[in-house]
């Protein structure tokens, strides 16, 4: 994608060898607040909760190309909140160590042996050459009997 000029594709990895998570900020560095303060013209000024942690995936692409991507997605992220605010745990740490490995039941147990993963890549405008995955393309994985049948529902 990067050596055609292009900055927004759909990939379909060869291989993925693994899901990985690093910690990140928990505040919002000065410049991505001025960014937010700028506001919308449509809307109030909504204050967006900075995720402390970053997901991603190292995967090789069909042309041999490794690469390990983060994953900057909404429903990524709204996964994660969503699975720290309905845990039990009494606290915060406990609640977002429940959060991350609910995350990575998702992204490593169940996408990678149940979903026919495909990344939607995207790169930022001051950063054409630094790619990040900026959404998750995730049908069942089908036997190759169902490919079989799938196909020849369009033979004529």
């Amino acid at each position: 994608m990067q050596s055609k000029g292009r900055s927004l594709g759909i990939i379909k990895p060869k291989s993925i060898e693994k899901y990985f998570l690093k910690a990140s900020d928990r505040e919002w560095s000065p410049k991505q607040k001025a960014i937010q303060d700028q506001g919308d013209l449509f809307e109030a000024s909504i204050d967006l909760e900075k995720i402390p942690y970053q997901f991603g995936y190292k995967f090789t692409e069909a042309d041999g190309a490794r690469h390990s991507y983060t994953i900057s997605d909404w429903e990524i992220c709204q996964l994660y909140r969503g699975c720290r605010n309905r845990s039990k745990s009494a606290s915060l740490e406990e609640r977002e160590k429940e959060a991350i490995f609910k995350v990575k039941q998702k992204l490593e147990d169940e996408f990678l042996s149940k979903k026919d993963l495909y990344f939607i890549l995207g790169n930022l405008k001051n950063h054409c050459k630094v790619f990040m995955i900026i959404g998750i393309f995730y049908p069942p994985k089908m036997s190759q009997n169902s490919y079989s049948q799938t196909l020849s529902l369009f033979d004529l």
